[in-house]
């Protein structure tokens, strides 16, 4: 894997660009050898991405 992507770095994706990004990570992870640095890496980017994912899906919350 190339990097570690942030909350901060996501942010400023579009959804179909956090969609795409999901698709290359998924892909990513399904290569790299279990348990190893590049999946530990590769899964807390998926996991920052479907966190904004959810959030921009939700909307802003009121009350």
């Amino acid at each position: 894997m190339s990097r570690t992507y942030t909350l901060q770095d996501l942010q400023a994706l579009t959804l179909s660009e956090l969609h795409a990004l999901r698709g290359t990570l998924y892909r990513e992870l399904a290569l790299a050898p279990p348990h190893s640095e590049d999946a530990r890496q590769t899964f807390a980017s998926l996991d920052a991405v479907n966190r904004v994912i959810r959030q921009r899906a939700t909307g802003p919350r009121m009350g």
